[in-house]
């Protein structure tokens, strides 16, 4: 474990990872496309310890998003086979360490098409819902329109009148109800877009575009890509302020 920085407050409070580069990654070795999923599998793995021995209380891990299922069936059986794996052999783990586990994400589209691994992650956020100090968000079967768009239902369900919809009222309907905003977003792989990860939310985050393959990022590589966080001006409309001031 590494030590926290010497200024932990300057640290982001949710951050999420968007891990890009595992088809690339097997392609330039001439290698399956799923090794290179295994081997993504691992550096997410490294991004999560170094949240976790950081104290970052909340941390989103796009797995799997509502376009990648349009990818070939042997792909996308794979992928799923890999976060079964994980949730299964750390599922033990998650209350040792104090993990909540969170699904983001259409579930009801989860469960139509991948009925064992609705369940699981059902069953797991149970079993998990009072745990701390952190929060996993596991992004599956997630798309950020899909998301304003299931949000928009909730709120028309709830026949709010309309001054009670608020910023408030919407969060409070979004996917990651109750937690902090991100305020921080990596993505791997030198891809400068977000894809659409949890638009309404990450209004604000800082943004961080690295240029390293996901599976060739290690935990020091996700050190840095956070430490640039806290060099960060942050101005929210305003006047600026430096994170690390």
């Amino acid at each position: 474990m590494t030590a926290i920085p010497d200024r932990p407050e300057a640290l982001p409070k949710h951050v999420v990872l968007i891990p890009d580069g595992n088809g690339r990654w097997a392609k330039q070795r001439g290698i399956p496309v799923l090794e290179g999923h295994r081997r993504g599998a691992q550096a997410v793995q490294a991004f999560l310890t170094v949240c976790r021995d950081w104290g970052i209380p909340v941390a989103t891990v796009w797995a799997f998003s509502t376009e990648n299922w349009k990818r070939d069936s042997v792909e996308v059986k794979g992928i799923m086979q890999l976060v079964e794996a994980y949730l299964r052999r750390n599922r033990k783990r998650f209350s040792q360490d104090g993990v909540r586990l969170q699904h983001v994400g259409n579930r009801e589209d989860l469960k139509s098409r991948n009925p064992r691994l609705f369940e699981l992650l059902g069953t797991l956020s149970e079993e998990t819902v009072k745990n701390e100090p952190f929060t996993l968000n596991l992004a599956l079967d997630y798309g950020g329109r899909d998301e304003v768009v299931r949000a928009i239902k909730r709120i028309v369900s709830a026949e709010l009148n309309p001054e009670q919809i608020t910023w408030e009222s919407i969060a409070g309907v979004l996917d990651t109800a109750g937690q902090p905003d991100p305020d921080l977003i990596i993505r791997t792989s030198g891809e400068q877009r977000l894809s659409g990860i949890l638009p309404l939310q990450a209004a604000y985050a800082e943004i961080n575009f690295v240029e390293t393959l996901l599976p060739d990022m290690r935990e020091e590589d996700f050190r840095q890509a956070i430490r640039v966080f806290g060099s960060r001006e942050r101005r929210f409309g305003g006047r600026p302020t430096t994170v690390s001031a």
